[in-house]
């Protein structure tokens, strides 16, 4: 079985220029697919670290126009690759649905994902109805309302692992638990691994389960300014989706 590994990047860590110097040196080392940030004025529901990255990338450069052009540079360089973004909803209503949503077309994304609790439905069935495929998440005890949402062939799913305060959901408790589950009720989107992504064995565990891959978060990220760290990291995660 085949299995996507999804690597995040914040676009300013701590700068557009270093970021866009480490996803060189990602695509040098192998990967193929890659999810990238705007920087947010509200970023509430980030790490400290993210946040902290993305409250230096406006004080340097606060137009989005700017940061959109930095995608388009991306793009150019690496025309095959395969990009998602993230944006949350301020960053949306300061570019504008609609010049979003061409510009995402115009790229080429792969998936779409709107972060935070906002009400976002509007436009989250504006970027579907173009053509857009929006990244979704399933909550950890499988709300209804989250089926419902998720339905349709726009979609790409995200299951998480339980937060540390959270009580096992019984009988849903093993990733192979929770993806029989989703595909139980219908839901035929590929399903991505999410949080805690951090180690072979996480990533692993994942796959077994039938996830048809992960997104790894900032675990790389935060060991830029170790090259043997940071290549012995990527190649422990990488291996995963060759295995």
């Amino acid at each position: 079985m085949s299995f996507k590994v999804v690597y995040y990047i914040s676009l300013a860590c701590p700068t557009v220029e270093r970021s866009l110097e480490m996803l060189e040196k990602y695509v040098e080392l192998g990967a193929t697919s890659f999810q990238i940030d705007m920087p947010s004025h509200d970023p509430y529901g980030e790490t400290d670290f993210v946040k902290a990255c993305m409250a230096n990338a406006l004080k340097a450069h606060s137009s989005y126009d700017y940061y959109m052009d930095v995608f388009r540079t991306i793009r150019r360089n690496h025309p095959e690759t395969e990009l998602s973004i993230v944006v949350y909803k301020d960053v949306m209503d300061e570019i504008g649905i609609e010049k979003f949503t061409d510009f995402c077309n115009e790229l080429d994304f792969f998936s779409v994902r709107l972060a935070g609790n906002d009400d976002r439905e509007e436009y989250t069935r504006y970027m579907r109805s173009h053509g857009l495929f929006t990244l979704e998440g399933i909550g950890y005890y499988m709300p209804e309302e989250h089926f419902d949402f998720v339905r349709g062939m726009n979609t790409i799913i995200t299951l998480r692992t339980k937060r540390k305060t959270e009580a096992p959901n019984k009988g849903l408790e093993t990733w192979k638990q929770r993806i029989d589950y989703v595909r139980a009720k219908g839901i035929s989107s590929p399903i991505l691994a999410i949080a805690d992504m951090r180690s072979a064995k996480d990533l692993l565990s994942a796959k077994e389960g039938g996830a048809d891959g992960t997104i790894v978060g900032n675990v790389l990220m935060q060991l830029w300014d170790d090259e043997a760290a940071f290549e012995s990291k990527f190649h422990e995660l990488q291996g995963c989706a060759e295995k």
